[in-house]
């Protein structure tokens, strides 16, 4: 899986690869599947050791609200998330609630950012501008309003 998440970032011309940061998870999550934290953790020190030989840098960011967080609007509500389905209160925005957080993560490293990380592309359904890539979807890095802390 590292082997194959390094090979799509250089077939589409990413320089960074972009994971939630895990550190005190089992303090924010303690009722947690601890299998499936450390299976995240070893694909996360696998691709950060495999990456930069094919010029690819591994970055992490703070999880916090990820899931809870509308990727379109920036809106951030508990209930925003129900399960594998995420629907933003405030926009109505609907999608898969993985999908979204991932979004988030990028929007959160690219917002750490002082330059655009990609321009000009569209999104699959052809709807957004983007600068970042989700594994096999695309996004934009413009709108999203911060979250307290950010």
């Amino acid at each position: 899986m590292a082997n194959e998440l390094v090979a799509e970032a250089v077939e589409n011309d990413c320089d960074v690869i972009v994971f939630e940061e895990l550190d005190d998870i089992r303090d924010r999550l303690p009722l947690a599947e601890w299998h499936h934290i450390w299976a995240f953790r070893r694909l996360y020190e696998y691709v950060a050791y495999k990456g930069p030989a094919r010029g690819v840098s591994v970055k992490q960011v703070e999880p916090q609200h990820t899931s809870q967080r509308s990727s379109k609007c920036g809106f951030t509500h508990d209930r925003n998330r129900d399960g594998q389905h995420f629907e933003c209160l405030l926009c109505g925005y609907r999608l898969n609630a993985d999908y979204n957080a991932s979004k988030n993560i990028g929007l959160r490293y690219a917002r750490q950012q002082t330059h655009r990380l990609r321009s000009g592309q569209k999104s699959l359904s052809g709807d957004a501008d983007v600068d970042l890539r989700v594994n096999r979807g695309t996004m934009t890095d413009d709108g999203p309003r911060p979250i307290a802390g950010d």
